[in-house]
């Protein structure tokens, strides 16, 4: 029972969140701040929020902005949603929907459709409520609604979740994820991620699930919104509970308290406590835990959140069980039944009769705790048959034998033994769903991994495939440039000298188609070394050095000789090629040399080459800085395709980096 009850209390936050539903409406951009403060308090004070609600409704009646109205009827459902109000909640959604069709505002529309959604949560399978979600999300992509996107893959990642389809699950929430940062909505994205955690968590990826819930945790610091912040430290105290960092978790639980406290959101200081109350429970500490329960039950009364007051009397409950105050649990249990029509009925209702039968048996009663576990199996028809019928059976002895003093003694041998047996089928039966959920968990993880490295080896191969394209293209254009303007030029040229032309102007005129000529080669030989196919690496890299000391005045020095001894493929020669000749660019550049040296040298079948200059060096902390530059990834780039790596030292004088290669099989 403890481990439900604190994973009730645990996730408080964790309801369905689209926030900031008001963002790229244009027409509500002069109410973004008091739209933001209504967006913060819609679940978590709600006493704020009627208040806010009530100042955003005035200025509508003062300005009849149809799209303001709009969207306070989308934020008053979710209100009521969040209460568990949902028959309420589907009435303004109705509302928000027929405003946003009369003021042709299709974003505001998908938006109030979705929320209608998980409204009908009573009333339709949760196939039939993914369909519709996923109608939507379709509408929304073919009208580049990237908002409502979101929104709608996030509900699909609920539903398939609820249905324990776990694999399509993680795959919407990561597509959704993927939007997310492509759009760079960093809020969205603290959600999700969020959720993704959430996932992962209850699959026992917990290591996972804690970086989801920290990164959920950084977004919110970095963009000062206190609810992905408050949301990220609640699930990561949930994280640090499960490894048993129980005061890492009270600490997170306490930071949580003080947004709660700081920012007027009640229940951030809720959850938290209630949090608090069950790691004391935890830890031994009855006495604690039920006082923060009482702290937390004043705050929820006191503020209006009701959802929250029966998950809090049943932690109670369970404290008067543990104590043996039968009589103080069941009344206990009485105010959670009140208080359950604000809160979600498969969430409260099980538990509530679970810990009801437990009291009347602990307490003898044995009639009531029959008829109370008869509404248990008809409220969670998901336990086991033959153990509700061994359970229920082991319930009717017990009250016949209240009834038939005579039989009794005769019946007490066969009711030991039949609860004995009851004993060993359950711990089999348990055993034997341990060792099927483990199985599942395991091949969930070996899915996932494979997915990721398949997904990356995709990624490697197709940017390998575009980079080759890129190689050929830029061969394409040189080689139209060379053999075709090039010699179109040559013979104009020569048509030109053939006229005889002996003034000044035509001495220009000849000079000028040189240039140009020699300008088109220039281009050519940049795209791509016309040579390096003719003559091999070694040599298009010795030309490329010896044009350099021509035209620049450097000392060029090589020592390139084993590269003759080496066969590599036209790609990797390109490659190679580039990368020398984008470090002679930045010598020629930025450095003020006026020498360059280039060895090559063979070391545990790796071509490694040595590039040196004597500028004026190379700042290390720039560099590290500035290692996102063009230059700097190009080289990053190629070498990846080659499996190479580099280095770069500081020596005393001038720029030193070693590039090493492995030799491609022959």
């Amino acid at each position: 029972m403890k481990p439900k009850i604190l994973l009730l209390l645990a996730f408080l936050l964790a309801l369905p969140a689209y926030s900031q539903i008001f963002r790229g409406v244009k027409s509500l951009e002069a109410y973004t701040a008091d739209l933001e403060l209504l967006d913060g308090y819609v679940k978590s004070n709600p006493k704020e929020f009627d208040i806010q609600y009530e100042k955003l409704w005035n200025t509508f009646e003062s300005n009849h902005d149809k799209t303001l109205e709009t969207i306070l009827y989308i934020y008053q459902g979710s209100k009521l949603y969040y209460f568990n109000d949902l028959d309420s909640a589907a009435y303004y959604f109705d509302l928000a929907t027929e405003r946003a069709t009369q003021i042709g505002s299709d974003q505001l529309y998908r938006t109030a459709e979705i929320r209608r959604i998980f409204c009908d949560e009573y009333k339709k399978t949760k196939y039939q409520m993914a369909k519709e979600m996923e109608s939507i999300y379709v509408d929304s992509y073919n009208k580049r609604d990237t908002i409502n996107m979101l929104y709608s893959l996030n509900g699909l990642g609920i539903f398939y979740g609820d249905m324990d389809s776990v694999s399509i699950s993680l795959k919407i929430y990561y597509e959704a994820l993927k939007l997310a940062e492509l759009t760079q909505n960093k809020y969205e994205t603290g959600f999700i991620l969020n959720n993704l955690g959430l996932i992962k968590f209850n699959l026992g990826a917990a290591d996972s699930a804690y970086s989801d819930f920290k990164r959920c945790m950084e977004l919110g610091i970095e963009l000062g919104n206190i609810s992905l912040e408050g949301i990220g430290r609640q699930n990561l105290g949930l994280y640090y509970n499960s490894i048993d960092s129980t005061q890492w978790a009270k600490e997170e639980y306490l930071k949580v308290m003080e947004i709660g406290k700081q920012s007027g959101y009640s229940l951030y200081t809720l959850s938290s406590t209630t949090n608090l109350a069950s790691l004391e429970m935890q830890l031994g500490n009855a006495k604690t835990s039920d006082s923060l329960s009482n702290v937390a039950l004043q705050i929820a009364k006191e503020d209006g959140i009701y959802f929250t007051i029966p998950n809090i009397y049943l932690g109670k409950a369970y404290f008067m069980l543990r104590n043996g105050k039968y009589d103080e649990g069941l009344r206990m249990l009485d105010s959670a039944e009140a208080y359950s029509k604000y809160g979600t009925y498969s969430e409260v209702m099980p538990p509530l009769y679970h810990l009801k039968y437990r009291l009347y048996e602990e307490k003898g009663d044995y009639e009531n705790a029959l008829e109370t576990y008869k509404f248990k199996v008809a409220v969670q028809d998901s336990l086991d048959e033959v153990g509700n019928a061994k359970l229920l059976a082991e319930l009717q002895f017990r009250y016949d034998d209240e009834k038939k003093e005579r039989i009794r003694s005769i019946e007490k041998n066969k009711l030991k033994l039949q609860l004995k047996q009851s004993e060993v089928d359950m711990a089999n039966y348990r055993q034997n769903v341990i060792i099927v959920i483990s199985i599942f968990l395991v091949i969930i993880f070996v899915i996932v991994i494979l997915y990721f490295r398949l997904k990356q080896k995709s990624d490697n191969l197709f940017s390998f495939t575009i980079a080759n394209k890129l190689e050929e293209e830029r061969g394409r254009i040189a080689r139209d440039l060379h053999d075709g303007l090039g010699q179109s030029m040559i013979v104009l040229k020569n048509k030109f000298n053939n006229l005889r032309l002996e003034d000044k102007k035509a001495q220009e005129l000849n000079d000028n188609f040189s240039e140009v000529i020699e300008e088109v080669r220039t281009i050519s030989r940049s795209l791509i070394p016309p040579e390096l196919r003719r003559l091999g690496l070694n040599k298009s890299i010795q030309n490329m050095m010896q044009d350099i000391e021509r035209n620049v005045g450097f000392i060029v020095t090589t020592d390139l000789d084993i590269l003759e001894e080496i066969t590599f493929e036209e790609h990797q020669s390109i490659r190679i090629y580039r990368i020398i000749q984008e470090l002679c660019n930045n010598t020629i550049k930025h450095s003020g040399a006026s020498s360059i040296k280039l060895e090559a040298e063979l070391i545990d079948g790796h071509v490694l080459f040595t590039y040196r200059d004597n500028g004026i060096g190379l700042d290390m902390d720039k560099w590290r800085a500035g290692n996102n530059s063009v230059g700097f990834k190009s080289i990053q780039q190629r070498l990846k395709y080659l499996d190479g790596t580099i280095r770069v030292d500081k020596p005393k004088n001038g720029f030193k980096v070693e590039i090493k290669i492995p030799i491609p099989r022959q």
